[in-house]
């Protein structure tokens, strides 16, 4: 059985670590023929296939420079050293900016995206020195962003490569989930959104995929794109709206703490100030009445409010 996500790197020694079951990464104080990238320390980084038997691992110590930044419940995990960043690189004129793709495999039931790291902090680490006008400053420029991203359009709800688009906001509690397109329409409709076209856009911005330059308000920088697809225009509001997977999580601040929900608040606003359309209010009784056994009182169409 493959290892949790969150354990697929694997250090063998200081200069080298295990990758899944597939690859091993060195790295190197002389650039070899072929490598990845070269970083500011001046180390050249390679990757080569892992020989079988795997060579004996541990985990990362504690002093490691490479380390883990995102884990997002055992199912995705990032750390530090997809077809929707390919494909927007090849876009022109971008006004925000994006990794550049190294490498892409996959392995053990699980795929390995390795990007250059966007410089900046991210979002939820430079908010709370930030004054208000870096903020509203941040708030505008995302929706610019996904005004932007909104240009590219489909017939259909699917990723940006025509595979299925897997959000559990639209397939709550099915299992196993059906992330079809014409499954997920379904509640899209029921709901009262025109889903008549489709918008591409990331799926995720809350605070840790978005990376600034605190002080400077200067150009923003998006990151993690494993969930853009292209989705009802009026889905992009809510989703903001309702998804509290978009909130602050600073140890520091208790959970009820309004704090905490500021970023997407604003960000929600400000895509009602410029027309977006939302079904926020049906989306959270589409979802009471999924977790509750039908009645008189609650069946009914999902579009009223």
């Amino acid at each position: 059985m493959a290892a949790h996500v969150r354990e697929s790197v694997k250090q063998l020694d200081k200069n080298s670590w295990l990758i899944g079951d597939k690859s091993i990464l060195r790295r190197r104080s002389s650039p070899p023929a072929e490598y990845l990238w070269k970083d500011s320390d001046g180390f050249w980084y390679s990757l080569s296939h892992a020989t079988s038997p795997l060579p004996p691992a541990g985990p990362l110590p504690s002093d490691s420079h490479i380390r883990q930044v995102h884990d997002a419940g055992d199912a995705s995990a990032v750390w530090s050293f997809g077809d929707a960043l390919g494909w927007l690189a090849k876009q022109q004129s971008l006004s925000f900016v994006i990794a550049k793709v190294l490498h892409y495999t996959e392995g053990d039931d699980r795929s390995y995206l390795w990007v250059t790291r966007v410089p900046g902090q991210v979002l939820s680490d430079a908010w709370q020195t930030m004054d208000e006008d870096e903020k509203q400053h941040y708030v505008c420029r995302t929706v610019d962003i996904c005004k932007e991203l909104s240009a590219w359009r489909s017939e259909a709800i699917t990723g940006i490569d025509g595979a299925e688009f897997p959000d559990t906001w639209l397939d709550l509690l099915h299992s196993p989930h059906n992330f079809n397109p014409q499954a997920l329409q379904k509640p899209c409709s029921e709901l009262g959104m025109d889903c008549s076209t489709f918008y591409f856009w990331h799926s995720d911005l809350g605070p840790y995929n978005i990376v600034v330059n605190s002080g400077e308000k200067g150009t923003m920088g998006i990151i993690d794109w494993e969930m853009a697809a292209f989705v009802p225009r009026a889905w992009i509001r809510t989703k903001v709206g309702v998804s509290w997977a978009m909130d602050f999580a600073w140890p520091e601040v208790h959970g009820d703490d309004p704090s905490l929900r500021e970023w997407r608040e604003r960000v929600e606003q400000k895509f009602g100030e410029e027309g977006y359309p939302e079904v926020k209010a049906a989306w959270k009784k589409w979802l009471m009445d999924q977790y509750s056994p039908p009645t008189e009182a609650n069946v009914g169409s999902l579009g009223k409010t």
